[in-house]
C-alpha cells in the first residue's frame, strides 16, 4: 500500500491540552494553599479525567478504554489518601513510616503496571482514533487536482443492507474508534474523528455533529457523504470533491461488506497497514 501521504502533516496539539491543563492548575492551587491541598485537587482532576474516559467507553464500547480509567480510578485515589491522612484532612496524624513505605510501593507498582499496558495498547493503537486513516484511505484514488469545495452532502451510491447489519457495523466502527455513530430512526451517521479531536467532539464543543465531516447510511440503504470545510482544508492539495466524496463513502461501504462477511480485521489492518504514527 502506498505510504504517500495526502494530508497534511499533524499539528493538532489539542488532545495533549487537556490532561497537561492539569500541571498549570495543581501548581497555582499548591502555591496559593500547599502540596497537600494541590495534592487533592489533582486528583479531583485525575478523577474526572478517568469519569470522560468512562463516559467514551459507553459511547464506542472500546474495552480497552477501561485502562484508562483504573489507571485514574488508581491515581486519584492514593493522592486523595494522601490528603485524607494528612492534618489539614481530617485531623489525623500523618502515617508512620510503615505506612509510608507501603504506600509508596503501592503507588510506585501501580504506576508500572499501568504504564506498561498503557505503552502496549498505544503502540498497538487499541486506544488510537482512526479517523486520519479513514481520511487517507479516502484520498488514495483521487488526482491531485481539484474544483473546490462546497457544503453540500453528496450521494455515492445505494447499498444492500439490513438496519441490523448497520446497526452492528456502527457499533464496529465504534469499539475500533473508526468513527462515531449517531443513531436515529432513519439512519445512522458515522463521524470520523482524528487523533486530538476527540475531546471536543465528545464533550460537545465541536458543534453539532452534521457540520463536521460524516457518512450517513438510510432505511433505505442510500449512502450519502458530507466532508467539512476544514477537513477538506488539512489536504495538501486541492482534490476533486465529487471524486473524493465518492471515496470516502466508497471506504465505508467496502468497510460494511467485509464486516457483513465477518472479515472485520481486515478494516482493522488495512487501517494499520498506512503506519500513520500512534498519536496522529
Amino acid at each position: 500500500m502506498s505510504l504517500v501521504r495526502k494530508l497534511k502533516p499533524d499539528r493538532n496539539i489539542t488532545g495533549a491540552i487537556y490532561p497537561l491543563s492539569m500541571l498549570p492548575i495543581f501548581g497555582t492551587i499548591t502555591l496559593l494553599f500547599g502540596y497537600t491541598t494541590g495534592f487533592f485537587a489533582l486528583s479531583i482532576m485525575i478523577a474526572l479525567f478517568g469519569l470522560f474516559y468512562l463516559y467514551v467507553y459507553f459511547r464506542t464500547m472500546n474495552a480497552y478504554l477501561l485502562v484508562i480509567c483504573a489507571e485514574s480510578g488508581f491515581l486519584s485515589l492514593l493522592l486523595a489518601l494522601m490528603y485524607v491522612n494528612s492534618p489539614i484532612g481530617n485531623g489525623r496524624f500523618m502515617p508512620s513510616p510503615f505506612d509510608k513505605i507501603e504506600y509508596g510501593l503501592s503507588y510506585f507498582s501501580g504506576l508500572v503496571f499501568f504504564g506498561i499496558v498503557i505503552v502496549f495498547l498505544t503502540l498497538t493503537r487499541k486506544l488510537k482514533w482512526r479517523g486520519r486513516e479513514v481520511f487517507e484511505l479516502a484520498a488514495e484514488p483521487v488526482e491531485e487536482s481539484g474544483d473546490g469545495y462546497t457544503p453540500r452532502p453528496r450521494p455515492v451510491g445505494t447499498v444492500a443492507y439490513t438496519m441490523k447489519d448497520i446497526h452492528n457495523f456502527a457499533r464496529f466502527c465504534a469499539s475500533h474508534q473508526i468513527a462515531l455513530p449517531y443513531i436515529t430512526s432513519k439512519n445512522i451517521t458515522l463521524v470520523p474523528i482524528k487523533m486530538g479531536e476527540e475531546f471536543s467532539r465528545l464533550l460537545g464543543l465541536s458543534g453539532d455533529y452534521r457540520d463536521a465531516t460524516w457518512i450517513n447510511f438510510d432505511v433505505s440503504g442510500e449512502v450519502s457523504v458530507h466532508i467539512a470545510h476544514k477537513d477538506y482544508l488539512d489536504y495538501r492539495e486541492p482534490l476533486p470533491f465529487d471524486q473524493l466524496c465518492t471515496a470516502f463513502g466508497q471506504v465505508f461501504i467496502d468497510f460494511l461488506e467485509l464486516f457483513k462477511k465477518g472479515e472485520g480485521v481486515r478494516v482493522v489492518d488495512r487501517l494499520d497497514d498506512l503506519k500513520i504514527g500512534i498519536l496522529s
